[in-house]
């Protein structure tokens, strides 16, 4: 019974990333537009520039990007666009589907935190990300004629859940959100509207005045593009790897600390009001 105990956690992390492989394997339709979906927002990019201005494109993307390689650029952008939507939505989504089943209360009868339980259904999709990360980018690398050493996948591996755990921090303030008002999707849309426009993906931040670049280093998304444009795309790197890293890392630990903070405040609430079990 104490060896059980103390793989608890464990086997919480494996039963839902079990949940969650079978789920995405189940509707292959779904993981195939996640996989395709940033070369087709690549292609529809590209061909907007070659439209605007025609032979100039590649030049004028070179020098407003620093990088040569506008398929792989945009590719970088729209795998950490896609997962970072799919993290902060989830992580409410889940909670209002359980909800609606009427499943959600049944968590609090095991010996297991809540918060934790939701912080590995991110984490899960994490992983999911840089499979599918691994799976564009080498395609990419690959035809142009070159591949990453696994140092350089390892660093974007752990730049990866370096952005995107932190984001179930906000997902978590929506989850709050959710477990009062029953809402989802309103508060969802405006936060990744946020993040989608100041991380970077797609732009290099230089773009924006001063004040609003200041704000886009508070997201962690923003310092993750840098680094894997940097990595991938050979973009030159304002700050230091390890400054960046250091800030990633300093972020992470706030953005969960907020969430959990927020949640836990709204289900304490709930639970005096008898919400939890609420539909």
């Amino acid at each position: 019974m104490k060896s059980k105990a103390r793989l608890g956690p464990f086997l919480v992390l494996v039963g839902v990333m079990s949940k969650e492989l079978k789920i995405t394997f189940r509707y292959v339709g779904s993981l195939v537009l996640l996989v395709t979906l940033p070369f087709m927002i690549s292609g529809l990019f590209i061909g907007i520039g070659y439209a605007v201005s025609g032979p100039l494109a590649l030049s004028n993307f070179q020098a407003n990007t620093g990088s040569s390689s506008p398929l792989l650029y945009i590719t970088l952008g729209g795998v950490l666009m896609i997962a970072s939507m799919i993290v902060i939505e989830n992580t409410s989504a889940i909670i209002r589907e359980e909800q609606l089943m009427g499943t959600f209360e049944l968590h609090y009868l095991t010996p297991n935190s809540a918060v934790a339980l939701w912080l590995l259904h991110s984490l899960a999709y994490s992983i999911l990300t840089i499979l599918v990360f691994a799976v564009d980018i080498a395609a990419v690398v690959a035809w142009q004629g070159s591949l990453l050493s696994p140092a350089e996948w390892a660093l974007a591996a752990a730049v990866i859940l370096l952005a995107l755990l932190p984001l179930a921090g906000l997902g978590l303030v929506i989850a709050a959100l959710t477990v009062r008002f029953k809402e989802v999707w309103a508060a969802a849309s405006v936060v990744n509207s946020f993040v989608a426009a100041l991380s970077g993906f797609y732009y290099p931040l230089e773009i924006f005045p001063r004040i609003v670049q200041l704000v886009a280093e508070a997201l962690p998304t923003a310092h993750a593009a840098t680094i894997l444009k940097g990595v991938v795309a050979g973009v030159p790197l304002q700050l230091e790897l390890w400054q960046r890293l250091v800030l990633m890392s300093a972020l992470a630990l706030g953005y969960l600390a907020l969430g959990r903070f927020f949640y836990s405040r709204w289900e304490d609430e709930a639970r005096r009001k008898g919400e939890l079990s609420k539909h």
